[in-house]
């Protein structure tokens, strides 16, 4: 006979399941320092503070000087200013029957509007020429106060110059032509106000003392030096950005809208010409102001800072006892509570502040400068790719002439990008190489 029924007792109740526990390092095990929930009270240990980042001592890389850049940037300036003319008043002077025997129709121009264009691209070289002759006579205690005043003197004869220049192009022309003359000035205005100094010199015009690190063990001191850094690399971004797309305006875009309506020129090869005058002095501009030693310095600053990363904690149970606190440099993996959310250090000493948004970005782009310098370098390849697949298959004779000078410019621009590239990536990948063997991740 089959046995009695069993019954099963409806007051057992299955055994809990405790939720994973996180320590306040993210990258240890937490049965090593914590116990699980219902469990006694866990004694959570001290923070051990990080030691200071180890820094690679940078080669000395060449930099060109101020003087042989800003001439060869007016000679580019000038030079693709003058290839634009030739693309509106090229001439057929190769004809038996042809009334010129110029190779451009130089009656159609406004030489008022050459003399405007020369004035406002030549302006720093100018200065730059005049601060080196005034340098040979007078002592280095008075340098500072001569160089005022020939910026006084200089902004002054160049606007009365440009003043007359623009009086006699409005005589031909419509007056809301004057707008396209002044439009870069207001620009200007926006992005410097009523500073002259950054109309002539384009790196130290902000402060006479370049920007240094400090191995600082002090969080407030870190964020105070990169703020500055933030600043100033800010202020020469603006520079780079100003001093390209004026460039590219006066050399490229009012020639063609000065031009004669009874001028008939190719508007897709006018317009990618202004372009590439835009790329190359911008990448130009870049790797002059944003050398190799500057962006070292901006890279040391952000190791020292670091970064923080928020914790989506979801259904998991994160024993965090550590608070943010302003003063305090936190390691590698540390879980801190800002706010309503938990925050895990990344980097190896961290004197960020969670949620700051332009720390943040100063770290992501500064931790390894190799990473600008290869977009950088890729988009300046992929320039010169097209211009030599537009000079295989260009047939007339203006544009082989534009494209040869653009394209020799660009040669000398990939050199220089290239080498920093490959000396940045040696660098920075022995670094950080260092460092893993150094804290053991």
């Amino acid at each position: 006979m089959p046995g009695p029924t069993r019954r099963l007792n409806r007051n057992v109740r299955p055994t809990p399941i405790s939720p994973p526990v996180i320590s306040s390092f993210a990258n240890e095990p937490c049965g090593q320092r914590y116990a699980p929930l219902g469990a006694s009270v866990p004694t959570l240990p001290a923070l051990e503070p990080p030691a200071a980042p180890r820094h690679f001592p940078f080669p000395n890389t060449p930099v060109d000087n101020d003087l042989f850049f800003e001439g060869y940037m007016c000679f580019f300036a000038i030079a693709t200013t003058a290839l634009q003319f030739l693309h509106l008043y090229r001439s057929v002077w190769w004809l038996p029957n042809s009334y010129t025997r110029l190779a451009m129709n130089f009656y159609l121009i406004d030489p008022y509007l050459v003399v405007f264009i020369i004035v406002t691209l030549s302006r720093r070289f100018v200065y730059m020429m005049g601060c080196v002759v005034l340098n040979q006579i007078v002592d280095d205690r008075s340098q500072y106060y001569v160089h005022s005043y020939f910026r006084l003197v200089l902004f002054g004869v160049t606007s009365l110059i440009l003043a007359g220049c623009m009086y006699n192009v409005i005589q031909n022309y419509h007056l809301e032509k004057m707008l396209y003359l002044c439009y870069p000035f207001f620009i200007y205005l926006l992005f410097f106000g009523f500073n002259i100094h950054p109309f002539f010199e384009l790196i130290k015009w902000k402060s006479s003392v370049p920007p240094l690190h400090a191995c600082s063990l002090s969080a407030p001191a870190v964020r105070k030096e990169v703020e500055c850094l933030i600043n100033n690399f800010n202020c020469r971004m603006k520079e780079i950005l100003f001093t390209s797309i004026c460039n590219a305006y006066y050399a490229g875009f009012i020639p063609c809208c000065f031009a004669q309506a009874s001028v008939h020129y190719d508007i897709l090869w006018a317009s990618q010409h202004v372009l590439f005058i835009f790329i190359t002095g911008f990448i130009s501009l870049s790797i002059h102001v944003l050398s190799l030693r500057y962006c070292d310095i901006l890279h040391r600053s952000a190791l020292h800072l670091g970064t923080w990363e928020r914790l989506e904690t979801g259904r998991t149970m994160l024993l965090v006892n550590n608070t943010w606190k302003e003063d305090t440099l936190w390691p590698y993996g540390a879980l801190v509570r800002y706010g309503k959310d938990i925050w895990r250090a990344q980097g190896d000493c961290n004197s960020s502040e969670p949620g700051n948004v332009g720390l943040r970005r100063f770290y992501s782009v500064f931790k390894n400068p190799t990473y600008t310098l290869g977009l950088k370098l890729f988009l300046l390849i992929l320039m010169v790719v097209c211009q030599l697949v537009l000079l295989i298959r260009s047939t007339l004779w203006y544009k082989i002439i534009s494209l040869t000078f653009i394209l020799f410019f660009n040669y000398y621009i990939l050199y220089k990008l290239f080498r920093d590239y490959l000396v940045s990536h040696k660098i920075y990948r022995e670094e950080r190489d260092l460092h893993k063997k150094i804290n053991m991740r």
